[in-house]
C-alpha cells in the first residue's frame, strides 16, 4: 500500500511520501522476483476459485488518487510493467486533500479527470475509496450518508470511466459491521483494510490485509515486510525474530 509518491514537503507527512528512486528500485525488485504480480480483479478470481496461482503474489496499491502517481509512479509501473490498482475519492478528482488540511498536512492535488481516465485505459485498475475520505466507523448509525459515500462512489467512477468499479479501500482502514455490510450491498467483489499480515485462501474477500510501505524503508525493509507480512520492519527485527525461533528450538 502506497499513498504519496514523492518528496516529502513537511516532517509530518514524511511517512506517507516514498520517493520515486525508492519506488523504482522497489518495482525493478518485484519484476524481478519470484513473485507473481496482480492486481485485485485477480486476487477475486483467486478466491473465488476461478484462477490458481502457483507461487506468492504480490497486488501494488495507492490510496487516494494523488497527482504525483500520473508523473512519479506511474511511469515507473510501465517501464517495470507492473499491475496496480488505485483507490480514487471519487468528488475529489480535480481537486485536494482536503480532509488532511484539518490535520495539518499540506495541500496536494488529486488527479483530474484526463489523468485519471489516461492511467485507467492504460491498464491500472481503479477502485473506490468513497466519495470525500470520511472516517466510515464514525458515520455507520446514519445509514443514508454510509450508502452515499460507499454507493455514490462507485456510480460516479463508472461513469465518469465507462467502466465497472469493483474494488473498494476503507478510508483510514476503520471500518465496523454495517460498513462491511453496506460495501457488499453496493456491489464491491472485495474490500481492502490497512491491517498488515498475508492474505491466504480462507481470507474474507472484504477484509484483505495490506503492507504499507513508508517513506523510510529502505529495499531491505521493502524485501522484509513482504517476507514476514508486517508494516514494521525495524532494522533489528531480522536478528530478533531469528534468535526467538532459536530459542524455540533449542532451549525448550
Amino acid at each position: 500500500m502506497y499513498h504519496i509518491l514523492d518528496t516529502p514537503k513537511t516532517d509530518k507527512e514524511s511517512k506517507y511520501c516514498c520517493l520515486p528512486k525508492n519506488f523504482s528500485k522497489q518495482m525493478s525488485f518485484l519484476a524481478n522476483s519470484d513473485y507473481s504480480l496482480i492486481n485485485l480483479d485477480d486476487v477475486d478470481d483467486i478466491l473465488s476459485g476461478k484462477k490458481v496461482m502457483n507461487s506468492t503474489c504480490v497486488a501494488v496499491t495507492f490510496d487516494d488518487g494523488f497527482e504525483d502517481f500520473y508523473h512519479n509512479a506511474f511511469p515507473i509501473l510501465k517501464k517495470f510493467d507492473i499491475p496496480a490498482t488505485l483507490f480514487m475519492v471519487a468528488d475529489r478528482v480535480g481537486q485536494s486533500n482536503d480532509w488532511m488540511h484539518k490535520h495539518g498536512s499540506p495541500k496536494r492535488n488529486l488527479l483530474n479527470e484526463n489523468q485519471l481516465a489516461d492511467i485507467s485505459n492504460s491498464g491500472v485498475l481503479i477502485g473506490s475509496h468513497t466519495c470525500t475520505h470520511p472516517k466510515l466507523n464514525e458515520i455507520s448509525l446514519n445509514k443514508e450518508m454510509l450508502e452515499n459515500e460507499i454507493f455514490n462512489s462507485r456510480q460516479a467512477l463508472e461513469k465518469q470511466l465507462n467502466k465497472k468499479v469493483e474494488h473498494f479501500a476503507y478510508p483510514y482502514g476503520l471500518f465496523d459491521e454495517e460498513v462491511v455490510q453496506v460495501v457488499k450491498n453496493a456491489g464491491y467483489k472485495t474490500a481492502c483494510s490497512t491491517r498488515s499480515g498475508f492474505n491466504r485462501l480462507e481470507i474474507q474477500p472484504f477484509l484483505l490485509r495490506r503492507i504499507e510501505v513508508f517513506g523510510s524503508d529502505n529495499l531491505w525493509q521493502f524485501k522484509q515486510k513482504l517476507k514476514f507480512g508486517t508494516n514494521d520492519m525495524p532494522l533489528t527485527f531480522h536478528l530478533s525474530y531469528y534468535l526467538s525461533r532459536f530459542k524455540e528450538k533449542f532451549l525448550r
